[in-house]
């Protein structure tokens, strides 16, 4: 039987995985205070990098080809000169929504425009996300002749996410049947120094192994770049649920096949920070999951608040909250009502329907 990630098995030895957050979900963007209060924590617990990629921000996905205001340019400027004083590597995921069938001549100028302008705001990172957009059979071929276009005009680091970014049948069911051989096509004519992100067998994978990790290397001809979405609640149904559990289901060993974990973290900005915490003590320090999701909580809530999730945290996640009754949900909330935490105040607007995502999400 495979072991799984857990005391005892070192994971994290030479071959380390870069480690970051990914704010890639669909529903609510974070609040600039709470997106902005990454760079320090993730230099504090030891992460590398932050990728800015909401899906409700239009002007990097479907609205792509609109002007970019000054405005706009200059928070994005603002944001990355705040990550790069925490030393956190800042990166925006752009989407350009629509460029299946062919690379125009006028799309290929306004891509240049911006990534022109994405480098003059100081962003190192670039994260290309072609995730769940429609399928054509050219698909491969166009976005192969974008990243050569990527490459020529941006000088930073790139991530390349493929529209089948896992075996997962639902991504055909949806967006339509994945060409013939697109990752195949996708590995040969993407340069080996562009990161190809995965999310593992399943659009959120409950459990990753070794063998998984070594089929996907060799047909993407590189270490996979995880886009982690053990934690994502972004949907939907899933929206009704608090992932506030450990890092597990990955098997020992792993990490030493990836090339990064970026974590597309919960629509709940300050409670993604216990989860982000946990995974990092389980990849750095060896520490079994459940122990590293406990002392994440310890680290990170008062004494009041990480009793209230020790208590609580397996009915926000398995009952979720169209189980929870009205009144236990009033108890909860009389419960929450002294407690002064960022993270507590986020379970009582969650508890209030505040966090409900539509449709939008068409993998959930």
């Amino acid at each position: 039987m495979p072991v799984f990630l857990n005391h005892g098995y070192n994971i994290y030895m030479k071959n380390r995985p870069k480690i970051g957050v990914v704010e890639g979900f669909f529903g609510p963007a974070w609040p600039e205070v709470d997106r902005l209060s990454y760079a320090p924590f993730i230099q504090k617990s030891g992460g590398g990098f932050y990728i800015y990629a909401p899906k409700q921000d239009p002007y990097l996905r479907k609205k792509w080809r609109e002007p970019w205001s000054a405005e706009y340019l200059a928070s994005l400027r603002s944001k990355a000169e705040h990550f790069h004083q925490h030393n956190v590597t800042f990166g925006v995921g752009l989407s350009p929504f629509g460029l299946g069938k062919n690379l125009s001549e006028g799309d290929r100028s306004l891509l240049q425009t911006k990534l022109r302008q994405l480098q003059d705001v100081g962003v190192e990172l670039l994260g290309l996300f072609f995730d769940d957009m429609p399928s054509d059979e050219d698909l491969a071929a166009t976005q192969i002749k974008c990243v050569e276009v990527v490459q020529k005009h941006f000088s930073g680091e790139l991530v390349f996410c493929p529209s089948y970014y896992t075996f997962d049948p639902i991504l055909d069911k949806v967006f339509g049947q994945r060409p013939v051989n697109y990752l195949e096509d996708i590995a040969a004519g993407i340069p080996l120094d562009v990161e190809l992100a995965w999310t593992g067998p399943k659009v959120i994978s409950t459990s990753i192994d070794v063998a998984h990790m070594q089929e996907v290397k060799a047909l993407l001809k590189r270490p996979p770049y995880i886009w982690e979405n053990i934690f994502a609640n972004d949907g939907p149904k899933n929206c009704k649920f608090l992932k506030l559990k450990p890092f597990s289901g990955r098997e020992a060993g792993v990490a030493n096949l990836a090339s990064a974990f970026a974590f597309n973290m919960m629509n709940q900005p300050q409670l993604s920070k216990i989860l982000f915490l946990a995974s990092r003590l389980v990849l750095e320090n060896d520490l079994s999951p459940e122990n590293a999701f406990d002392q994440a909580i310890e680290k990170s809530c008062t004494p009041a608040f990480a009793a209230f999730l020790h208590e609580h945290a397996i009915l926000f996640l398995d009952k979720g909250l169209d189980q929870i009754s009205e009144e236990n949900k009033q108890l909860l909330l009389v419960t929450l009502a002294t407690m002064t935490d960022a993270g507590a105040v986020e379970v009582k607007s969650w508890l209030s329907g505040v966090y409900v995502v539509g449709s939008e999400c068409l993998t959930d």
